[in-house]
Formats: C-alpha cells, sequence, structure tokens
C-alpha cells in the first residue's frame, strides 16, 4: 500500500467491495500462496476436475489490489502483467493467462461468467499471502470461502525462486547471497516493485493474519514437500477439503514452471527487459510456443548453480525464529527445515 493510503480509504475500499453483488458465480475458495510453491501446477491440475472450476487468469490479483502500487513496478513485471484485458474478457477465455491486474468488480466477476454446475470455484493468487488487506477483503465478500496455502522450505523456495528469475532474464547476478540483500535493500519496495526473496519466505505472520478472518477449518496447508513426493495423493486431499469426487483421477504427469537455465543469458536478459519476451509470449501461437522455450532455455540441470553451504546456513539463520513461531502456530514440526 503506498503512503498516501489512509485507513478511511482502506475502510471505503472495503465498504464498496461488499455492496459489489456479484450477478453471476463467485469463487468459494482460493489458492493463495506461495511464489515457487506448486500454485502453478495445481492450478492446472484442479482445473482438470469437472467438479471444479478456476479462473482463466490465474493470478487476478484483485483481492490485493489495496496493497500493490502500480507505478512502483519494475520494468520486468510491468512487461509480464501487461494484457488487453477488455479483449480477453470479451473472448471465450479459453485460453488461460498466468497472470494480470484485474482492478474492477465487473471485470472479475466477468472472469466466473463460464461458470456451469461446478461446485468448487477458485482462482489462485501468490499476492494474497503477502498483501496485508487480502484477507480482509476476501472475508468481507466470501466469508465463507475456502482457503489453500501450499508451504515450502523457505530456504529452497527463496533459491528456487533465484534460479527462475535468472532463467527468465530477470537478473544476471551469479551471487545468490549478493542478490537477495541487494533485492532486500532495494528503495523500491512491494509486489512487482522487488522480487521480496526473503519477505515471501517469512510465513508466521503471513499464516497468524489468515487465521485472524479464516477459522483454521476454513484453511489447507499443504507442503510442498509432500506435494512432490506424491502430488496425486495432495490434490486428492485438496479434492476433499472442497467436498468434490476424490476419487477423480487428475493427470500430474505435465510439469509446469520445471527448473532450467537460459542458454544466452544476456541476450535473454535484454529481451526480457525490453519487453520482448513478454510480447513473444502474447503473440506467438500455442504452437510456436514450445519450439521457441526449447531454443532460449535448457532443461539441464547439471548446468544450474546450486545452494552452496554458506548460503543454506545464512538463510537458516535469517528463517530461524520465524520457522519456530510457525511449528507453534501449526502445531507441526518444523526442525527438518532448520537441518
Amino acid at each position: 500500500m503506498t503512503a498516501t493510503t489512509t485507513k478511511t480509504t482502506i475502510k471505503e475500499t472495503i465498504k464498496e467491495t461488499i455492496k459489489e453483488t456479484t450477478k453471476t458465480a463467485h469463487p468459494n475458495f482460493f489458492m493463495v500462496g506461495v511464489v515457487k510453491g506448486g500454485t502453478t501446477s495445481l492450478h492446472h491440475y484442479l482445473n482438470q476436475h469437472p467438479e471444479i472450476y478456476m479462473s482463466p487468469i490465474k493470478e487476478t490479483n484483485y483481492f490485493a489490489r489495496l496493497n500493490i502500487d502500480i507505478n512502483l513496478f519494475s520494468k520486468d513485471y510491468a512487461q509480464d502483467v501487461r494484457i488487453d484485458l477488455q479483449k480477453y474478457l470479451a473472448g471465450d477465455m479459453k485460453r488461460t493467462i498466468h497472470i494480470a491486474h484485474v482492478l474492477e468488480a465487473q471485470d472479475y466477476e466477468r472472469l466466473f461468467a463460464n461458470v456451469r454446475d461446478e461446485i468448487a470455484i477458485g482462482e489462485a493468487s501468490n499476492s494474497y499471502i503477502l498483501a496485508e488487506h487480502a484477507p480482509q477483503m476476501i472475508h468481507q465478500q466470501y466469508p465463507n470461502s475456502k482457503i489453500i496455502v501450499m508451504l515450502r522450505n523457505p530456504v529452497k523456495r527463496a533459491f528456487s525462486q533465484y534460479l527462475m528469475n535468472l532463467r527468465l532474464g530477470k537478473t544476471l547476478e551469479k551471487d545468490f547471497i549478493r542478490e537477495i540483500e541487494a533485492d532486500d535493500q532495494a528503495l523500491r519496495k512491494g509486489w512487482g516493485a522487488n522480487h521480496q526473496y526473503l519477505l515471501i519466505g517469512k510465513y508466521f505472520e503471513q499464516i497468524k493474519r489468515l487465521y485472524t478472518f479464516f477459522a483454521k477449518e476454513q484453511v489447507l496447508i499443504c507442503w510442498y514437500d509432500d506435494y512432490q513426493a506424491d502430488s496425486a495423493a495432495v490434490v486428492k486431499s485438496i479434492y476433499r477439503f472442497l467436498a468434490v469426487e476424490e476419487d477423480f483421477k487428475v493427470d500430474t504427469e505435465q510439469k509446469l514452471n520445471i527448473a532450467g537455465s537460459a542458454k544466452f543469458a544476456r541476450l535473454n536478459y535484454w529481451m526480457n527487459q525490453s519487453g520482448l519476451i513478454s510480447w513473444a509470449k502474447r503473440q506467438l501461437p500455442q504452437s510456436w510456443r514450445e519450439p521457441f522455450k526449447r531454443l532460449m532455455y535448457s532443461q539441464d540441470k547439471q548446468q544450474l548453480p546450486t545452494l552452496t553451504e554458506r548460503e543454506r546456513l545464512y538463510l537458516i539463520e535469517y528463517y530461524k525464529e520465524d520457522i519456530q513461531q510457525l511449528s507453534t502456530l501449526l502445531d507441526k514440526n518444523l526442525d527438518h527445515w532448520l537441518r
């Protein structure tokens, strides 16, 4: 939220949100995080279930709008979220869009215009777990909603985000600690302004805030390690939580957001910062996208940097207190995150 936003403005916005009565179907569950926690693949898997409808824009960021200042967006993030929203909403919305910023109630409602007889209706915006007012705004409009969170070891999560940013041309910094420290000290901070490597992994306050507005039985905490080990089992537990047919067999073979490296790092960085990568994603036919990815990126994990012992200990020390607090809050032993 910007410094000029007052508490009165916040209350008025929430009040207006409540007034905006949905005339169409509306979401009754939200996946709220985290970045590099498997939400992209989970969105894809849940969308296969005949009783589940997922927003065709995966990350709408609608309920985080009070805490997101579009004037602070980095050049590459501004390109990532660039979309002709009205044109998309006027179409059949069959093509899934990864991320956008939906600010108006009528536009948000239109995302659910294709709902027929699905039982569970959802969207997945990773910004909601970080945005201070998102849980309150969701609760004010949809108090009976169910909330799904996927938590990943914060040390591994931060490093995975760094690898993603190297691959996508969002950074050229080869020193991981230097990258996260520079990001943490950035003058412009916030969703879309900096990467928030460290802040995203401080889960205690985030989960505590969710519990302020939602009863614990409304919140399902999933664990990324379990998801990696047996994604079908975790998906089935989500089916059970959403009260849909839990024996539906989902195809979990397709992997999304797989780690990889840029074949031409500096060229990739320039193309990303100039907006050419985002333009190509929007303009290229679907059939050309995979060949384009193979041209630009390598899936050879042998070429990827690995987390050093020094880096691991640095992050363990940073997250130690937060992990212990989270462990107490959830009554779950998380000592393995500290080893």
